[in-house]
């Protein structure tokens, strides 16, 4: 069975600006201590990674039931300052999930976001109906542990689920290693913090400047197996 795994941020939108506000926000509400998010390279880390390391930086212990009411926190006050938001539309992201759902291909989301605020964004986006499940950035700290947890929620939706059929797409290097840890195809899109070439360095099977070169998204997949074309 054929199925696509998009991330969310600089993969399908843009323009996510109260994310790591609420951070603070929540680390103010429940620690009463003003955070900065300095850990290095965060581009593709999950939530959950970006949450525990913070807290270590700062000398705070966290266990999974305070990791919880931080969730809920982030997740309040990002819903609180979603109109402050400016969530875009990546240039053919609809156009390929449109032309993906009308094919009948499950379509999954694995991103760093936790849940909540994943699906405010996709909703914002106006993609959220595209999607049937996901793997999302409270449920681990690893990508390749996130994708697992999407692929065992399509296969109880869908039945068995063959890897070398399914994609993963993302901007990051670390989307790229998380699917290949997973034993899936993977797509680098440039339309992130990374280029094509660092993309192809990461170990991605095909990268593209991003989802706006629709053609080329669906000569990819096409190549892989009949069905599948513009």
């Amino acid at each position: 069975m054929r199925t696509m795994i998009f991330d969310i941020d600089k993969t399908l939108l843009t323009g996510s600006h109260c994310h790591f506000y609420s951070f603070k926000q929540a680390f103010r509400d429940l620690f009463d201590v003003e955070i900065e998010i300095d850990i290095g390279s965060i581009q593709g880390m999950t939530d959950r990674e970006i949450i525990f390391r913070t807290a270590r930086r700062y000398g705070l212990e966290i266990d999974d039931g305070v990791f919880s009411e931080i969730v809920d926190s982030i997740s309040c006050h990002y819903l609180e300052n979603l109109e402050r938001d400016r969530i875009t539309p990546l240039e053919g992201a609809g156009v390929v999930l449109g032309k993906l759902h009308e094919m009948n291909v499950p379509l999954g989301v694995v991103t760093g976001n936790i849940e909540p605020v994943a699906w405010l964004k996709l909703q914002q986006a106006g993609f959220s109906e595209y999607f049937s499940y996901g793997g999302f950035g409270n449920e681990g700290c690893r990508r390749s542990s996130i994708i697992r947890v999407a692929l065992e929620r399509l296969a109880a939706r869908e039945g068995p689920v063959n890897p070398s059929e399914t994609f993963i797409v993302g901007d990051t290097p670390r989307d790229i290693a998380g699917g290949r840890e997973a034993g899936l195809r993977t797509i680098g899109v440039a339309t992130g913090d990374f280029t094509c070439a660092e993309l192809k360095s990461a170990g991605a099977d095909h990268v593209l400047e991003g989802l706006h070169d629709v053609e080329g998204f669906f000569e990819i997949i096409s190549a892989y197996g009949a069905g599948v074309s513009l």
